[in-house]
């Protein structure tokens, strides 16, 4: 996240403005980076490049939510799901709550947690994370681009 948003800030990375996000947006505070790595404000620096509609959950960094599948929860497997599920029904409320479509999520735990919250509180969210959302709306300087072969 910090090199994401360094690269953005030194423009070494482009956003396309037409290709930035249109639709509302909100952002998973990781209990992991946001609490321990100190990290959350790199992940809005990277949003106010890539979206127009951010909302923040509320509470939101240090004191965010946590998803209920970090810590080693997700890959327990089958039979912890149902406590999941429970334990992540305030983080599905919070999502709820401001209206997004889209939640960003750094954390890959978060990321599955997130999307089998969506399905079982019927969120409606897709979950992305940052590395997917800067390479769908990156510019890509013209030398990097694919060369077209003439035809032989």
């Amino acid at each position: 996240m910090e090199l994401f948003a360094k690269y953005l800030r030194e423009g070494r990375i482009k956003i396309d403005p037409e290709k930035r996000i249109k639709e509302r947006v909100t952002y998973q505070d990781p209990c992991n980076l946001s609490r321990s790595g100190d990290l959350a404000e790199y992940g809005r620096e990277i949003i106010s490049y890539l979206a127009d509609d951010f909302v923040e959950m509320q509470p939101n960094r240090e004191h965010n939510h946590c998803c209920g599948g970090g810590g080693g929860f997700i890959p327990m497997g089958p039979p912890f799901k149902r406590r999941r599920m429970e334990s992540g029904k305030v983080k599905a409320e919070q999502i709820r709550a401001t209206g997004a479509t889209l939640v960003i999520s750094p954390c890959h735990n978060c990321f599955d947690q997130i999307r089998d919250l969506s399905k079982e509180y019927d969120l409606g969210v897709k979950v992305k994370q940052f590395k997917e959302l800067i390479t769908e709306t990156m510019i890509i300087p013209e030398e990097f681009q694919p060369k077209e072969e003439a035809d032989e």
